[in-house]
């Protein structure tokens, strides 16, 4: 592999400069297609100063060498673009930083030549994105601030990690699947087996539920999330001699990945066990680190957060279940479903931050949009309605 360490001598301010070109498409690609759109200034301007959020991240607000998944992708791309590694070779490669990297080597950027150059990548699929869901008219009033102002999506949407990657095929998916576009929504859920193959499990059978029950005009009843829910824990109590193992596995895998000792972690004892501990780390999942939890300054960041976040959710739950629980009902199965699987699994709080944020926001987005929640708080109660009202504009 060539020597990538030759931009260092440049310093700081020199490898930011080599950046400018990666920062110019992504401006461009604002105001483009704002104009194009006709956003609203206001969201144009977030989105701008987005763009200027991977040259404050790595090594200002923290070392780069704090998240060193980032180094991984960015020599994978170099090699990509190259020649070292060959598109075929990364797609059959074991691990999946580089069948991640392909996806980034087919953007249209100059090649990286530092770890921060991937965050303008990702910060593109973040435009691109915002885009897609105001074109679509999936955004209301409350959606669209989530999704420009929600801490940890700014965060990872700017750094050069595969978590941009996985949001932006996953919410496509999503998106098509609303739609009744089997093909397309298949044709985007296939890069997530590739990429992250825990979140194409979880996704693949909530879009399966999702067509099965016709979600998208009829809704699911909370009669029938709940079944499906008995059903799921029969099935979890069925599976245990075999599912006990690989969970166990992939926790004490997991914890030694996140500089844990293997002799702390607890082991999934029985069915009893398996199911209480699945119930339990949904919430907590949902929820670490709380506060007094944090060892560091951007733990207790994102335990404030995490308030705020939660305080988010509940007001958008309320009114969704007043406005419209038939269509509530499904995304909460989608998101007690993904933190179940993630809740098992995941014990270092930053990377439940990273892994989580993803599901948080398709939530907020597809409930705001399905239920047509278009305010954080109503000053009375609001009638079922059968016909959402989706408003870009708004």
């Amino acid at each position: 592999m060539s020597d990538l360490s030759w931009i260092y001598s440049y310093g700081f301010l020199g490898v930011r400069l080599f950046e400018l070109p990666s920062l110019l498409i992504c401006l461009l690609m604002v105001f483009l297609l704002g104009y194009k759109f006709q956003v609203k200034q206001k969201y144009q301007v977030l989105l701008a100063l987005h763009c200027f959020l991977p040259f404050v991240l790595n090594d200002v607000l923290f070392s780069t060498s704090y998240m060193p998944d980032q180094f991984k992708y960015w020599r994978a791309v170099n090699s990509l673009r190259n020649g070292e590694l060959s598109f075929i070779q990364a797609f059959i490669s074991d691990g999946n930083v580089n069948q991640a990297s392909v996806f980034f080597a087919l953007m249209p950027f100059p090649t990286p030549v530092s770890p921060i150059s991937l965050g303008f990548y990702n910060t593109f699929l973040y435009i691109i994105l915002f885009f897609v869901l105001y074109v679509k008219r999936v955004f209301t009033n409350v959606s669209i601030w989530f999704y420009l102002l929600f801490p940890s999506a700014a965060l990872y949407t700017a750094l050069s990690l595969r978590e941009t990657l996985i949001f932006f095929f996953m919410t496509l998916t999503i998106i098509y699947t609303r739609e009744s576009k089997i093909f397309k929504s298949a044709l985007f859920v296939i890069p997530i087996y590739l990429i992250k193959f825990q979140n194409f499990f979880i996704l693949g059978p909530i879009v399966l539920i999702y067509f099965i029950f016709n979600v998208a005009r009829k809704g699911m009843s909370l009669a029938k999330a709940l079944m499906i829910g008995a059903i799921s824990l029969a099935g979890l109590l069925l599976s245990a001699p075999i599912a006990i193992p690989l969970v166990n596995f992939f926790r004490v895998a997991m914890f030694v990945e996140d500089g844990g000792d293997r002799d702390d972690i607890s082991l999934i004892t029985g069915a009893g066990d398996f199911v209480f501990q699945g119930l339990t780390s949904a919430l907590y999942f949902l929820v670490k680190p709380l506060p007094w939890e944090a060892t560091s300054a951007l733990q207790l960041i994102q335990s404030l957060e995490n308030v705020f976040v939660l305080g988010v959710l509940f007001l958008i739950t309320r009114q969704a279940w007043r406005k419209n629980l038939d269509k509530l009902a499904f995304w909460l199965l989608f998101l007690a479903f993904s933190m179940s699987i993630y809740g098992l699994v995941v014990f270092n709080y930053g990377t439940a931050v990273r892994y989580r944020y993803p599901f948080v926001m398709i939530y907020v987005l597809f409930v705001c949009a399905d239920c047509n929640i278009t305010r954080l708080r109503s000053n009375k109660r609001i009638k079922n309605y059968t016909q959402p009202i989706f408003k870009s504009s708004e």
